[in-house]
């Protein structure tokens, strides 16, 4: 671990006066989670030697601990490292927070669009009867961070294919947000002049398709790919939810193909927001 400094919630630990440090002492090789740290399920049949893998998982979320203390080259107010009860509250206050997870990210080269979702539980460190620092423990909501990338937008004509290459390190798939616009003026592209249409969506990686029922022009829809939710601007909607087939759309990779080829059956702008995995440690 190498980085000194770190954004919580839009807020930096330089912003308080501190530093990663370590009081250990400790130099040299260290042994760290990566965020790969999976569970195999291994059998043997009878009669062979060979075991067999049948099935793998997390067993739970990324985790790691680290110690923070004064930054000894800003403290030019009294020259004291300890640490006052005013300010190991305000420090705990911004980082140990019960009912929800915030964004934190490293000062650090090759993590600068890095980021897990994440809380703390925090130790005093004392020597003497006074507080010299703080040892946090950061608790994740999955195995592993994420990256940020731009959403990714398209304008698109019916029945034409635009494609997402997912880049995760994970297989598997992830629910993006996916924002959808349907062009003033008309029903979008070869669905004929019925003032309503179902719009689909499908993914060539994909077995399923999503469909939604009384589409109209000038309409805007909104998936929530995090919380499974569906929203519309559309007044041809008022009961969204049993014109909706609840198929959210996928953003798929296997280990051979990482290319999701799209089509939708309608003119319109489409925009996709995911974040795709990342297996890396602090």
């Amino acid at each position: 671990m190498h980085f000194i400094d770190f954004e919580y919630d839009k807020e930096r630990l330089s912003d308080y006066g501190m530093v990663i440090c370590n009081f250990n002492g400790n130099k040299g090789v260290e042994t760290m989670p990566s965020g790969a740290d999976i569970s195999y399920n291994q059998i043997k049949p009878s009669g062979t030697d060979r075991f067999h893998l049948y099935s793998s998982t997390y067993e739970s979320a990324y985790t790691t601990t680290f110690q923070i203390c004064k930054n000894p080259c800003g403290n030019k107010s009294d020259g004291s490292m300890y640490l006052t009860t005013d300010e190991v509250s305000a420090i705990q206050r911004w980082l140990c927070r019960k009912n929800s997870y915030h964004t934190f990210k490293i000062d650090q080269n090759g993590y600068e669009n890095i980021f897990w979702k994440s809380t703390f539980s925090s130790k005093q460190v004392m020597t003497d009867g006074h507080i010299i620092g703080l040892e946090l423990t950061m608790y994740t909501d999955y195995p592993y961070a994420y990256s940020e990338i731009r959403p990714i937008a398209f304008n698109c004509k019916a029945n034409e294919t635009f494609t997402i290459y997912d880049i995760s390190d994970e297989e598997g798939h992830i629910f993006p947000s996916v924002w959808i616009q349907f062009p003033d003026g008309g029903t979008p592209g070869s669905l004929g002049n019925s003032e309503t249409f179902t719009f689909e969506l499908s993914n060539s990686l994909d077995k399923k398709t999503t469909k939604i029922k009384n589409c109209s022009a000038n309409e805007t829809i909104k998936i929530d790919g995090e919380h499974l939710i569906i929203s519309s601007s559309g007044t041809s909607h008022p009961s969204l939810a049993s014109d909706f087939n609840y198929f959210f759309p996928k953003i798929i990779n296997s280990y051979e193909n990482r290319k999701n080829e799209f089509t939708a059956n309608a003119d319109c702008k489409i925009v996709f927001k995911y974040n795709p995995i990342r297996k890396i440690g602090l």
